[in-house]
């Protein structure tokens, strides 16, 4: 079914594409609405009908890259590939989006504005944090085919995901490291996954 994109459709998408362009040109702390309304070239009040804080719109946008690096993945369960190699591959792409400087940077400014408005972040973000990953999919699919010990999915997941924000993601929010470098990422791949395998591995 064709969506028909309305007016307010395409105010809110120039609102999200300058804040992008001026969280780029001034970095997301110096960044004020009325620079992101001047750059999506639209009133200040616009920009507030749309969201009520420039923490609110970060958010949004977490969201959008989010889904266009992880729910967009293709990588999907094969039987006839080494469980091994499947795996690298899945973590390495979750690897390159923790990773981005300029994510780490709107993360940042979501963590803050979630210590103060625990309820409202948690609705912007719960719905979409529920769906499933191709890596979510492909651990279900492993342990369907037998080739994973039978478990729970999404505490293998996140049990997962820990390993790699441990290194690769929560000592660059909190400046304590710099960005993981190409080789120090697939390192930090292939040792997760010889870690999880050789636990989970049927």
């Amino acid at each position: 079914m064709t969506v028909k994109v309305t007016r307010s459709m395409l105010k809110r998408q120039a609102i999200i594409d300058g804040a992008l362009s001026a969280f780029q040109q001034y970095g997301v702390s110096d960044t004020s609405m009325d620079k992101i309304a001047e750059t999506a070239q639209v009133s200040k009040r616009t920009v507030y009908n749309h969201f009520e804080s420039k923490e609110q719109l970060v958010t949004h946008i977490i969201k959008e890259i989010w889904q266009q690096n992880i729910l967009t993945c293709d990588i999907e369960y094969d039987a006839d590939i080494a469980l091994d190699a499947q795996l690298t591959a899945l973590l390495k792409n979750e690897l390159d989006f923790l990773s981005n400087q300029n994510l780490q940077e709107l993360i940042r400014v979501a963590i803050g504005y979630c210590l103060f408005n625990p309820d409202i972040f948690t609705a912007e973000m719960s719905e979409f944090f529920d769906q499933e990953t191709a890596l979510i999919r492909w651990i279900k699919q492993a342990m369907l085919q037998g080739r994973l010990r039978q478990a729970d999915p999404q505490v293998a997941h996140a049990q997962l995901i820990s390993l790699l924000k441990g290194q690769a993601f929560w000592p660059q929010i909190l400046h304590q490291q710099p960005v993981l470098s190409s080789d120090q990422i697939d390192t930090l791949a292939a040792e997760t996954v010889a870690f999880f395998l050789a636990y989970y591995r049927a």
